[in-house]
């Protein structure tokens, strides 16, 4: 029998597989083939073919993942939700859980690190300089304020921002006051229905892009010397303190890291995007796998549609955060952070993060 996947969950399927030990060949993408090898590197190509290889044959792409997808994500806490377990399947298509947005929120500083002595701002702590008596502090204080959120403060948030700030004020004496708490909402990337983007209209836009990165390098002599030698390395990209390797091209690394920054986001990021989708809308419109295959990585029934109950929106909620919908390490990873790529081990940045999915 086939279940189904979020588009999420079928990039963490191919984060299992361990490219220096196994051979991918193919194309990218026929028409153009000849110049994504120019543009991506060569850990970016294996991702995408192996992407495309689940789409096509996700029984043999399958068959070079050796581990389950097992959590090892630390609770950073920092937000209320960070809880990780196996991802989920569905077993309808129209599973609420495979379109439906989600929000998590950030614990206010003054909170989590109430107790903590400093002699600036709060905001100003690190986690890193902490010693283990203050980390054992946070730790508390962070335990205290999910348990008060899950018996009140969501409800009390989304009832009245201004009843909630009055309580949770009163409940944890936060020095300075809270005044507003951040948000952070991710578009669940489930199988989304597109309704007037053809596959022929995909193969346009991906030809329409190659076709404007081109005109992008030729566009004067600073690109072509930049691209030419860095277009592959997005390492450096996202690291200002870090350099970029042989570098005799005559531009200063901030120089170099700003092009490609734009570059990144105007064409290598996009092109990912609209292949990744060519790849599903071409062979798996539907992300269909096998249930059998998907349980053997650790995936298990999705608590909605796997089971025959009608639920409350709040018991919804929780079942998503139980079967681990959400959780994936790029997730927490964007909300901490932007992802770092390198040449070892990649991760999906924000900007990528949030053009892909």
């Amino acid at each position: 029998m086939n279940v189904y996947i979020t588009k999420a969950n079928a990039s963490k399927i191919i984060k299992l597989i361990d490219f220096r030990k196994i051979t991918i060949e193919g194309d990218m993408y026929i028409r153009n083939n000849i110049v994504l090898n120019a543009m991506f590197s060569k850990y970016e190509k294996k991702e995408l073919l192996a992407y495309k290889k689940l789409m096509e044959e996700p029984e043999s792409i399958m068959s070079e993942i050796y581990e389950k997808l097992l959590d090892e994500k630390k609770d950073t806490y920092w937000w209320i939700y960070e809880k990780h377990s196996s991802p989920a399947y569905h077993s309808e298509p129209g599973c609420p859980f495979l379109r439906s947005n989600f929000k998590n929120y950030r614990i206010p500083a003054s909170i989590r690190f109430k107790g903590v002595q400093t002699a600036k701002g709060i905001e100003s702590i690190e986690d890193k300089k902490l010693t283990e008596k203050e980390i054992r502090i946070v730790i508390e204080n962070v335990r205290k304020y999910r348990i008060w959120w899950e018996q009140k403060g969501f409800k009390l948030l989304n009832d009245d921002k201004d009843l909630f700030l009055m309580h949770v004020n009163n409940k944890f004496q936060p020095d300075p006051r809270v005044r507003d708490i951040k948000e952070f909402e991710w578009a669940n990337s489930g199988i989304e229905e597109v309704e007037n983007s053809s596959l022929k209209a995909i193969e346009d836009d991906i030809d329409k892009l190659i076709k404007e990165s081109g005109k992008y390098y030729y566009q004067s002599k600073k690109h072509i010397i930049i691209l030419k030698k860095y277009a592959k390395w997005t390492s450096s990209v996202y690291k200002e303190d870090k350099s970029f390797p042989d570098n005799h091209t005559g531009y200063t690394d901030n120089e170099i890291r700003s092009l490609l920054k734009e570059y990144n986001e105007s064409f290598k990021y996009p092109l990912k995007k609209l292949l990744k989708e060519y790849y599903r809308r071409k062979n798996n419109p539907d992300l269909a796998i096998n249930e059998t295959l998907i349980s053997q990585l650790g995936f298990k029934p999705c608590g909605h549609c796997c089971k025959s109950k009608d639920l409350s929106e709040e018991e919804m909620m929780w079942i998503r955060l139980e079967s681990g919908e959400f959780w994936d390490e790029e997730d927490l990873e964007i909300m901490i952070k932007s992802d770092e790529y390198n040449e070892s081990q990649y991760w999906e940045d924000l900007h990528r993060h949030n053009n892909i999915n």
